[in-house]
């Protein structure tokens, strides 16, 4: 490894979640590792339908935030109460004082995989109004909520305009690696000096309803083919394991904090480790297929590593499975070609089934989690996975149990259906 400290290295310093839990959402990063430490999962609903649910109270969430009048918070979707309630959690995680201008000057950068139905479910009642009859404080009430949701400036909005952030702010939506992409964003906006702390939330959300039918007719359009993914609401989602079917989906958010070491000094901030690098890359699918021989991932897997450290000197990677055969035939394909040999005997794991397949979230979790096991000096499980698959060139580390480990440096992947794959190369504060 040929890293050393700098003065604008990227530190994460905070982590927040609003996901999927047993019977509330879970929040703190405590509750978060937890469950990821142990394989758990919170998607079996009373009703045996398997989706990552998380119910929120609005006037709970009203309570927390007393500077949002409560008209406003009315008109706040689910995606977005998701996005500020990570916020929180992420926010005290690192001792950040937000109502004190702690993020006054912060980049506010969030993901979104573009989900059908946060748009559709504010879209339709514009539609559908009866422009005639409807009272200003409804017709208010209909253009808030649109505006809000049919636009992919949303979660970051909401949130840059709690704190008052004044940095860099947008949305990114590039499928399931767009949280992963905005970090690599952020470290380098910090390396370059654009800013000094970043704010990272991926959000996303589906309405368990329509998964069903959506589920039914993804299922009539691969009739008599090989499907290559597959979306599952009446069994669990398996990683890695023979019976992998496909995915359970999840709704939720997820947000790190990032700092330069230099600004986390000063205030004395806890630190969970370092972002070495990130890469983002495509493979030149001329379509939507799926290219199970991973090469755009392998790409970003070596690019990301190069200059920093070698293939040999990685303890761990946190793998991007959903539980569909087709993702565990592309991460069969993928070890090997990035390990060689030493693939077989390097733990991989997902963290997939615990909270459900929630899109734009999953570069966080993925991070977060890791970042989680190198602290505890733990490789968490895959959870679900009992018996590995043959496709399964690594270890996927399966049971509940897990297994004591020291890492000192692990890559992070994510990927799309579209090809778009991100790597990141994470270590220790020290390095």
């Amino acid at each position: 490894m040929t890293t050393t400290k700098g003065p604008r290295d990227a530190l994460v310093t905070g982590m927040g979640f609003c996901l999927p839990g047993r019977t509330a959402p879970t929040a703190t990063p405590e509750q978060f590792w937890t469950a990821v430490a142990h394989g758990d999962s919170f998607l079996a609903q009373d009703d045996g339908t398997y989706f990552g649910s998380v119910p929120l109270d609005p006037d709970s969430v009203a309570a927390r935030l007393p500077e949002i009048p409560p008209r406003f918070v009315e008109k706040y979707s689910d995606i977005h109460l998701y996005g500020l309630l990570a916020l929180l959690e992420a926010c005290e995680d690192a001792a950040l004082d937000w109502r004190a201008g702690a993020l006054s000057e912060a980049a506010v950068l969030a993901g979104r995989n573009a989900t059908a139905d946060a748009i559709v479910d504010t879209y339709l009642p514009v539609l559908l109004a009866d422009t005639r009859n409807i009272s200003p404080r409804e017709a208010r009430s209909v253009l808030f909520r649109n505006v809000l949701n049919a636009v992919m400036s949303d979660v970051e909005t909401t949130q840059a305009g709690l704190v008052g952030a004044t940095g860099p702010s947008y949305t990114l939506s590039c499928g399931c690696a767009s949280s992963s992409v905005l970090l690599g964003n952020a470290a380098r906006m910090i390396a370059a000096g654009e800013t000094e702390i970043a704010v990272v939330t991926g959000a996303d959300y589906w309405r368990e309803s329509r998964l069903r039918q959506y589920a039914e007719l993804e299922a009539r359009s691969v009739t008599g083919s090989e499907p290559q993914t597959a979306t599952l609401v009446d069994e669990p989602m398996r990683p890695y394991d023979q019976r992998a079917a496909g995915l359970n989906y999840g709704n939720g958010a997820a947000t790190l904090i990032l700092e330069s070491r230099a600004h986390a000094r000063r205030r004395g901030a806890r630190t969970y480790g370092r972002l070495l690098g990130q890469t983002t890359t495509r493979n030149a699918q001329p379509n939507l297929a799926l290219d199970t021989e991973g090469t755009g991932a392998v790409r970003a897997a070596r690019s990301c590593m190069a200059g920093i450290a070698s293939p040999d000197e990685i303890d761990y990677v946190n793998g991007a499975a959903t539980g569909d055969r087709a993702f565990n035939l592309m991460e069969g394909n993928i070890m090997p070609a990035v390990f060689g040999e030493r693939a077989a005997r390097l733990p991989v794991t997902v963290q997939e089934a615990v909270f459900g397949h929630s899109g734009a979230p999953l570069g966080v979790i993925g991070v977060a989690a890791t970042l989680q096991m190198m602290g505890h000096g733990h490789i968490a499980p895959t959870a679900n996975c009992e018996k590995p698959a043959d496709v399964c060139t690594f270890d996927p580390v399966p049971g509940t149990q897990g297994r004591p480990a020291r890492i000192d440096l692990a890559l992070s992947l994510n990927y799309t259906i579209g090809s778009v794959a991100s790597a990141i190369l994470l270590g220790g504060t020290d390095d």
